[in-house]
């Protein structure tokens, strides 16, 4: 089944629209030299590295891959980009813990556009922009500052993915002791910065952040806490951009994921 990513065309157009009249963007950088232009398709995909603290196990290491379209608009040195997830595939550093979230999990996630911007320097084309905050399992009158529920029958809890379960599900099991799903709410903030390499692909770093809730548990001892931090390496945490054509779904990314990934490994971030 393909992936539409064009429902909120529309909505991503007017976000650039409104934010070049508040803010007087769209004119070149600073440095007026010319900027290639980003509009269209693009395949993202996401490294992360995080280190927790789980029960039983001890210290784990997690390496997230996120597969996601975004479609760009732009005008001048301002992008604005709508994402669309496909799925997300978490590597442990001990088969003794899997966690698995299913791909119909993060297509219901509905983020809303970010705004970046080019600037050209010393012959190099960089892309950035600032903080952007996705708040799963709950709807906050403010994403950014507002506390996370914890309660389950908290009123701005939802159910993400309608599966019947309240929050954001995610399963996870430690093999041969249990097992089970836990529902949970998520704040998810991160910035990126990184370059062009050519018209066709963006290179670059992710600085992130995340919060998480346990609000219930099919089994009790989903429930017990655990701490967990951000690897402080910030080069492990790094993006890549590939425009595309309209052909691609999320079957397509994941067909095409291993030289994305040598590309985006293989990468200089230092």
């Amino acid at each position: 089944m393909r992936f539409r990513v064009l429902e909120k065309g529309s909505r991503l157009a007017l976000i650039l629209m409104a934010t070049v009249v508040l803010f007087g963007f769209g004119a070149l950088s600073q440095t007026d030299a010319p900027l290639p232009d980003l509009s269209g398709r693009w395949v993202t995909v996401q490294r992360l590295v995080a280190i927790a603290d789980l029960p039983f196990l001890g210290e784990v290491t997690f390496l997230t891959t996120v597969g996601l379209f975004t479609e760009i608009a732009q005008s001048g040195s301002q992008v604005a980009l709508l994402d669309a997830y496909c799925f997300t595939d978490v590597d442990t550093s001990t088969a003794l813990f899997v966690t698995d979230i299913s791909d119909a999990t993060m297509r219901s996630i509905r983020p809303e556009p970010r705004v970046a911007e080019l600037r050209v320097e010393g012959g190099t084309t960089w892309f950035a922009h600032d903080w952007h905050t996705e708040v799963r399992g709950a709807v906050l009158d403010d994403p950014v500052n507002d506390p996370l529920p914890t309660d389950r029958d908290d009123p701005r809890v939802i159910d993400q993915e309608g599966d019947g379960w309240i929050g954001f599900t995610i399963p996870a099991e430690i093999i041969g002791m249990f097992g089970g799903d836990t529902y949970v709410v998520q704040r998810f903030r991160y910035r990126l910065r990184g370059r062009l390499v050519d018209l066709d692909t963006i290179l670059g770093i992710v600085e992130w952040t995340t919060e998480q809730v346990i609000l219930s548990a099919s089994n009790p001892l989903m429930m017990m806490s655990y701490t967990q931090r951000i690897a402080c390496d910030p080069t492990v945490h790094r993006f890549l951009m590939r425009r595309i054509d309209r052909s691609w779904s999320c079957e397509s990314i994941r067909e095409r994921l291993a030289p994305l990934l040598e590309i985006l490994d293989a990468a200089d971030l230092s």
